[in-house]
Parts: C-alpha cells; structure tokens; sequence
C-alpha cells in the first residue's frame, strides 16, 4: 500500500513499538522488564479478499493463546502503510479516508477472551461501499492481551507485556484498474574474483492494485551460453510503493564477461518487464599467481640450462687441452 498523499502520511504515521513484519506476524512490543511472557498467534497471517461494491463479505480469522492463562484479547483495526523498500507495514492510527483505505469497512468484535493454550475464532465482515473505488484496499486486525488493563497500568508495573499480532487484510474490489509496475534498478558488482554472485533490483509500482512480480533471472557465459537460470519472486508490490529484492547466483569460477537478463511478470495480464546487466568473472589473482609460478619456473630452468651448458663447455675445453697435450706427448 502507498504512503499515502491526501493527507499526508507524516500527519497520521504513529509507528508502534516494533512494527508487523510483512506476511508474517511478529510480537509488536515485549518489554525486556517483564516478569512473564505472554505468545499468542494470530492465523492466517494474510487474508486476501475479492468483492463488488455494495457487496458485503465475510471472513473467518483465529487468534491462539499460547500462555499458561486465560486472557481477554483487545481487537484493533486498523489502516496500513508501507514506508520502506522491504514491504513492512506500518499500522496508521489517525482515522482517515484514502484511496486504500479498508479499516472503516470492517466490523470485528471489540475484544473476546481466550483460554489459555486455547484457540478462538474471529468473524469479521467487510461491508464494500457503492462508492468504493476499484482496486486494493488494506488494513490490519491485531491482537492486545489483558483487553481490560488501563493504558496507565503499564507504566506501574512490569507484569503486564505489551504484545501486538495480527492478520493483514488485502481487499479487492472489482472494476477497471491500472495495472504499471517498472524495475527502477538491477545491479550487480561489475567484477568479481569468485562467487557467488549477488544480484539487487527494485520494482517500482503505479497499479491500482497490489501485484507480486515473479520471474527468472537467466545468466549466459562469454559465448553466449545460458549457464544459470535462477527464480525470482520480488514478493508483493503495494499501489505507489518500491520494492527491493534479491537473487544468488552460486557459481565460484568464471572466466569471462557474463550478461544476466532478468524477466518479470505481473498483474492479471502477465505482462512482462525486462532489465538487463553485465558483469565480469574472472579470478584474475589466481590467473597472476599462475603466471608467476610459471615464470619462476621457467627462469630455473633458463638459469640451469645456461649453467649445464657453461659446464658442458668447459668439460669439452679440458677434453681439448687433455687432447692437445696426448699429442705434444706422442710427438715427442
């Protein structure tokens, strides 16, 4: 989901402790003081939804106690953003209404009590306006321990663990909808030694729509061979939002200018979006380190050669001499 325009996100941006991490779900805040520990797991981690406008749907979430007691969970829905390059969403705190708002069609419980090691289960509906636009619309349902505990309590004692789990809620409503995404940057370091090789890009995206870009990333040798074909998935793509991702290539030896086409498909039409980069392997260290050796070796064996012939040259001058004086001997 974009960091949103009207109005603008620093207005209503109230980051918690730690935030979601995308797709998953993490603990939001766990003070290091506490006595005990509370877990809870809130499942799925992501719903994803489709409707009409007008339309009213209904979906069923489940959140786990973990502990060894029953604890009433406070249920907070909420509007997300995300801020970063990573996919993260932020949960929006101040009410208000966006082009991807989702948090205001919601109605889920207030709070529900869950036995410990139990399971329970959450009904929420989201009730899609007339007026609603196509395309994505997001929000996030968490889960707070101890519901009935006063904000204040916490600053008095350190039994009470502030944690925060939750569901993240993709909506989509039917209609006509922009579908544009383009790959902002592939880079990978013009040369190495030895692998592996470490790729980096980022797609940038202008859907109505969020989308989760999947494709190859194909690696062709200096005659033009393809030597590698890895599988990318930059993982979803909100509306207004980059995202980066990577890929390895686990190759240790090369010899040569390699060439690494990447290709990316996205949105309901498949539709393709390509980069391209270049980049040398070549283990020019060793390649020196050879070198030398066999100059070295070549250089004994100048250097012994140039000595057995000095040697064989005077052995044949003291055969000479030795010649010389048998015949002044014999001719006397």
């Amino acid at each position: 989901m974009p960091a949103q325009k009207t109005p603008s996100p620093a207005l209503f941006f109230s980051v918690i402790a730690s935030t979601l991490a995308f797709g998953a779900l993490l603990p939001l805040a766990i003070p290091a003081f506490a006595a005990s520990q509370m877990t809870m797991t809130a499942i799925p981690p992501k719903v994803e939804l489709k409707g009409d406008p007008g339309q009213t749907l209904t979906a069923t979430l489940k959140v786990r106690n973990d502990s060894t007691q029953t604890q009433d969970f406070a249920i907070t829905v909420e509007d997300f953003v995300v801020i970063d390059n990573q996919g993260t969403p932020v949960p929006v705190t101040t009410k208000a209404d966006n082009r991807w708002s989702l948090a205001n069609w919601i109605t889920a419980p207030q709070d529900i009590p869950v036995d410990a090691g139990g399971l329970q289960i959450v009904n929420i509906s989201v009730k899609i306006p007339l007026t609603a636009l196509p395309g994505g619309h997001y929000a996030m349902i968490t889960y707070t321990p101890d519901a009935t505990t006063k904000p204040g309590d916490l600053k008095q004692t350190g039994n009470i663990i502030t944690q925060r789990v939750g569901t993240l809620i993709y909506l989509t409503v039917s209609g006509p909808v922009t579908e544009n995404a383009s790959i902002t940057k592939f880079s990978v370091p013009q040369f190495s030694e030895q692998g592996p090789i470490n790729f980096t890009g980022t797609v940038s995206s202008l859907s109505d729509i969020h989308i989760d870009p999947k494709g190859t990333l194909t690696i062709s040798d200096p005659m033009n061979s393809k030597v590698a074909v890895i599988s990318i998935d930059a993982g979803n793509v909100f509306p207004e939002t980059s995202r980066d991702f990577n890929a390895v290539w686990n190759q240790k030896w090369g010899w040569g200018r390699y060439k690494a086409d990447l290709s990316l498909a996205y949105g309901t039409a498949g539709t393709i979006i390509t980069a391209t980069a270049y980049f040398w392997l070549f283990p020019i260290r060793l390649v020196i380190y050879a070198l030398i050796a066999f100059i070295s070796v070549l250089i004994i064996i100048l250097v012994l050669n140039k000595r057995s012939q000095k040697h064989q040259q005077e052995l044949e001058k003291e055969v000479q001499q030795l010649k010389a004086e048998l015949e002044n001997v014999t001719g006397k």
